[in-house]
């Protein structure tokens, strides 16, 4: 994953923790990305997240479609993204006006969507609150 496919709000894998890019600096020759309020990684420490059947439920797509060779999923008024099972994944990603644009991690369609619509992928998903202690 390359610096320049990042972007704020971005959702991506530290160790094994899904985290929000909320800020970006340049340190030199790297990126340092701000994962919460304390914490700056570089960004060669974070992994994509694969885009799966879950993932589209939580951002709110709907299947529509399902074959032996592909699988059709509509996110109601804006978009669609297909799944091609075939192994040579021609008819697989984002589709627009009949185009495939070629994504497979969440930040990519994350990106896709915010440049086409001026708008963030509405995602249904919760960070896991940190537990204190009192003493």
């Amino acid at each position: 994953m390359e610096a320049t496919e990042l972007r704020l709000n971005n959702l991506l894998i530290y160790g094994n923790e899904i985290v929000p890019v909320i800020g970006m600096e340049n340190n030199n020759d790297h990126l340092l990305v701000k994962i919460d309020s304390e914490t700056a990684i570089d960004h060669r420490s974070l992994k994509p997240i694969a885009l799966t059947v879950e993932w589209f439920q939580k951002l709110g797509f709907k299947e529509a479609y399902r074959s032996s060779s592909r699988i059709r999923f509509d996110l109601p008024n804006y978009c669609r993204y297909d799944f091609d099972l075939d192994s040579n994944k021609i008819l697989q990603g984002f589709l627009y006006f009949g185009n495939y644009i070629k994504c497979n991690y969440l930040h990519q369609l994350q990106n896709i969507y915010f440049t086409l619509t001026g708008e963030e992928l509405k995602i249904e998903y919760e960070r896991p609150k940190l537990q204190t202690t009192l003493s």
